[in-house]
């Protein structure tokens, strides 16, 4: 892109949200926006979050595959 472009008076499109769908837009606080120089970094950030919160989730068992081995019955004559 021209480095003589001038997006200082830009404001954002409010119909991206509309036509590509809320899942490509995160709010992010200034706070938080601070932190991360850019974009690559906040991402490997929040996958490693994903990823020890993956690992230390306690995962979904069926009810099938969590019941206990039957206990077999002596026979009695």
């Amino acid at each position: 892109m021209p480095a003589e472009f001038d997006f200082s008076k830009s404001i954002p499109n409010p119909w991206f949200v509309a036509v590509h769908g809320p899942a490509y837009v995160r709010v992010v606080n200034k706070d938080l926006a601070d932190v991360f120089p850019d974009n690559e970094t906040m991402n490997a950030a929040l996958r490693t979050i994903a990823e020890a919160a993956r690992r230390t989730a306690p995962q979904k068992v069926s009810a099938r595959s969590a019941s206990a081995p039957r206990a077999s019955r002596k026979r009695t004559s």
